[in-house]
């Protein structure tokens, strides 16, 4: 008769964690409480380096948050920016046309957060928006999927995903959502992800932003990457974008890009983009005309429609088979103090 061991088995080894630290430049953000708890409570991000403009409401909101939370954010604003850009001599006023300077203020932001991510201990830093959420389908930590990527990659390319929405009405944008679109062909925005870099005192050395999307050497050279999307069962980690919700935050976003001047709305690769200045530029001048009535496309539902016909099922580029499914305890996310 065989034995059965009694005997106490070892421990088993626990999975090493990576030190994660995100960057990002925001402009009166949709939901940051819900953003924060999110990332620092569930997803596993160490720490928020934080550039925050026109936000007359921020340290109000700021404040709210626990101070163990406050302790995990370095934050400052576009005055305290030291690096120039090309809207430098403005007086501090943030630019009319938002589309062709963001990415500025974004390469200086990341740039610094590099150089605070030493005093931190930051393993790797990875660049995000504010309306946007690093995601793990296998509800692991963002750390423990970077952890184990060998030592010779400097950089991963994080693949994104976008939201669909029910429909205009969607108020709580990230916990209202079910479904993300896998379809890059069917993106409103961009499609080419987001990259996680290691940093630390030797990776430093070279290493600069090639754009908000990814880092290279400071020859101009790619650095050692490798691209997540490639592993065998579907990608480890995400960036779920919530794009231009919800409905007031659209509104609100491209009435101020009707500023954009025709050539360089045309230099815009996303249709969604170009659609959506167009229609506030239309109204705008309708608005402005003497004695003009009142246009349809202009109405609120009509604006909604174009709103839906991008973000919602009624998009006709998203096909079923680009669906997938997400799922975040957002009851239990939400339900923790600030």
């Amino acid at each position: 008769m065989k034995k059965e061991c009694w005997c106490e088995q070892a421990p088993k080894t626990p999975r090493p964690i990576a030190k994660v630290a995100v960057v990002l430049v925001s402009r009166r953000p949709p939901d940051l409480a819900t953003w924060v708890k999110y990332h620092l409570d569930y997803a596993g991000v160490d720490h928020v380096f934080l550039q925050i403009e026109d936000t007359p409401e921020f340290q109000k909101l700021y404040d709210a948050l626990s101070p163990a939370r406050r302790s995990r954010i370095t934050m400052w604003s576009e005055k305290d920016e030291a690096v120039t850009t090309s809207t430098a001599n403005d007086g501090g006023k943030r630019p009319q046309d938002d589309y062709s300077t963001l990415q500025a203020r974004q390469i200086a932001t990341m740039s610094r957060a590099r150089d605070l991510a030493e005093k931190e201990g930051i393993d790797w830093l990875v660049h995000i928006d504010d309306d946007e959420l690093l995601y793990v389908p296998t509800h692991r930590k963002v750390g423990e999927v970077l952890a184990a990527l060998p030592q010779t990659y400097r950089q991963a390319y994080v693949p994104n995903v976008e939201a669909v929405y029910k429909d205009a009405g969607v108020k709580n944008c990230f916990a209202e959502t079910h479904e993300v679109n896998t379809n890059p062909y069917a993106f409103v925005s961009y499609a080419n992800g987001k990259s996680a870099v290691r940093v630390g005192k030797s990776e430093n050395e070279d290493l600069i932003p090639a754009g908000p999307h990814q880092w290279k050497s400071s020859m101009g050279l790619e650095v050692n990457s490798v691209h997540l999307d490639r592993e065998p069962f579907g990608a480890p980690l995400l960036v779920v974008h919530f794009e231009s919700c919800p409905f007031t935050r659209w509104e609100d976003k491209f009435w101020e890009l009707g500023n954009t001047t025709p050539d360089k709305v045309k230099g815009i690769p996303f249709p969604f983009y170009r659609d959506s200045i167009a229609r506030f530029q239309l109204c705008d001048r309708l608005k402005m005309s003497a004695g003009a009535k009142a246009d349809a496309e202009c109405s609120q539902e009509s604006l909604q429609n174009l709103w839906a016909s991008y973000k919602t099922r009624h998009n006709r580029l998203i096909r079923r088979q680009d669906v997938m499914p997400i799922n975040i305890p957002w009851m239990s996310i939400l339900a923790a103090q600030l």
